[in-house]
């Protein structure tokens, strides 16, 4: 006889409840999960890959009640859970109604873990028994604010597994899921590199591995392994679909797909009511206008955009500062032509960060852009945001010989030796996005404005966005190890 297990999975809802332009909503995502585990309900489970508390104005405990209306089964944490420090991030574990899993972050001084999670779970369904293994990404430390994980570590995710999958077949787990929120990059010619490709050439093998952590969805088949990324603001939801035979107790088949979340769903009665109680005080907030737009600008990473030029204007005015600079990790999207809301800021940047400035030099200036364009750290990160200063680069040269010249918007050179008054985020400022080299060498200040109060005063004093002070980079080449996904 043989039986269907049916694996849902998605990573990055980062607290995306609410339907908007760009987010289909809880009610129409729960209702791509009941589409399937409402024909399946004994042989369904679904798995949260992590980045779920964060970037969102209603904070974790409101997205883990959101979590276990979803009927979730079983979380690993993403680095963003970490982004508030490990206190907050316990709070919202003890309500979680589900096993979190993290087996590979640990406090420094105790060796423990964070409280709450286990290194793995072992579930039921329909008679089979699943192994599900929780890794988080071995980046973690460069990818929050220093302080909120200065208590803690994050050792090798290659070695949990190696550890606890043995472990998990000892305990009588027939089918194995490595639930990850690490990144994985695909390839033009389909195949995919990066931190999970790496793990899945270094452990037993495993019936699922499911990565996060960056947008891109696939579901593929790879050397016997289903391998799933899916539901960045949940627009996706990936699906594995396994056939086991209860005689053989073994997997005898096994295929996977993205099912796309139809936003035009209403969903059920009790998610809409919920995504009401917990945003509806938000919706004057959100529905206030500032600005228009008159052009479509889309976010990119690792090129130069207006919308990201845009950004990072709005951190200079907040700053009142000279230059400034931001990880361009932290936005994405677009801005379509027509009125700009409270809203539509926040979407394409979600991170409300305290405005923090200080002083730079020239030299430090020169360095910290070429620290940007190493190719390890540019594949994890991508480029900055700038505002106040234009950079050549030349990408065909060797790290770190790539910056050509710096230099004001009126052509005048940066000056090694002179000190520039800069802006920049909370999270930048503490070395984020792997710049602490740098970042570690300014003293910034803290300051009492947030980036969103900040960008939504610039764009009521522009009226129509605009964007003056373009191009800001000269490139040649192309930059190395560019891993971006739009």
């Amino acid at each position: 006889m043989k039986i269907t297990l049916d694996i849902l999975s998605y990573a990055d809802f980062s607290g995306r409840i609410r339907k908007s332009k760009s987010n289909p909503g809880l009610p129409a995502f729960v209702a791509n999960i009941d589409s399937i585990r409402e024909q399946n309900p004994e042989g369904t489970l679904v798995l949260d890959a992590g980045d779920q508390f964060t970037a969102n104005l209603w904070g974790g405990l409101p997205m883990v009640e959101a979590m276990n209306v979803m009927g979730v089964d079983v979380m690993t944490l993403g680095n963003h859970e970490f982004d508030w420090g490990p206190q907050f991030l316990e709070k919202c574990i003890a309500v979680c109604t589900f096993p979190v899993l993290c087996a590979n972050v640990q406090y420094k001084e105790t060796g423990l873990p964070v409280e709450g999670t286990i290194p793995y779970t072992i579930v039921e369904r329909s008679g089979v028994q699943i192994g599900v293994l929780g890794v988080t990404t071995e980046y973690t430390p460069y990818m929050v604010e220093k302080s909120a994980f200065i208590s803690l570590e994050a050792t090798s995710a290659i070695e949990a597994c190696n550890r606890y999958i043995p472990e998990m077949r000892e305990r009588g787990a027939e089918v194995i899921v490595v639930l990850a929120h690490c990144p994985f990059y695909i390839e033009d010619d389909g195949s995919i590199s990066g931190e999970l490709w790496e793990i899945l050439q270094e452990i037993p093998s495993v019936d699922v591995c499911i990565g996060g952590h960056i947008p891109g969805d696939y579901a593929k088949v790879v050397d016997g392994t289903c391998v799933l990324k899916s539901g960045f603001a949940d627009a996706s939801l990936g699906h594995t679909r396994l056939v086991f035979d209860l005689e053989t107790r073994s997997v005898v088949d096994r295929s996977c797909e993205i099912l796309y979340t139809d936003r035009s769903v209403e969903g059920k009665a009790e998610i809409r009511a919920y995504v009401k109680r917990v945003t509806g005080p938000f919706d004057d907030y959100f529905n206030k206008p500032l600005a228009q737009a008159e052009e479509l600008w889309k976010m990119t990473l690792a090129r130069e955009s207006k919308l990201g030029d845009f950004l990072a204007d709005c951190l200079r005015f907040g700053g009142k500062t000279e230059l400034a600079y931001m990880n361009a990790t932290s936005a994405g999207g677009m801005i379509e032509p027509g009125v700009v809301t409270q809203e539509t800021i926040t979407e394409v940047n979600g991170f409300n960060d305290l405005i923090h400035v200080g002083e730079i030099t020239g030299k430090q200036l020169y360095a910290l852009i070429e620290l940007v364009y190493e190719p390890d750290r540019f594949g994890n990160n991508a480029a900055l945001l700038i505002s106040g200063f234009h950079v050549e680069i030349d990408h065909t040269k060797s790290s770190p010989h790539k910056v050509v010249r710096l230099t004001l918007p009126d052509g005048t050179d940066i000056d090694p030796g002179r000190r520039y008054s800069v802006a920049t985020s909370a999270y930048m400022a503490s070395g984020g996005n792997d710049t602490s080299k740098i970042a570690d060498q300014i003293d910034f200040h803290e300051t009492d404005l947030h980036y969103h109060d900040a960008a939504f005063a610039y764009a009521k004093t522009q009226k129509v966005l605009a964007v003056e002070d373009w191009p800001r980079f000269k490139e040649k080449g192309s930059p190395e190890n560019d891993n971006s996904p739009f």
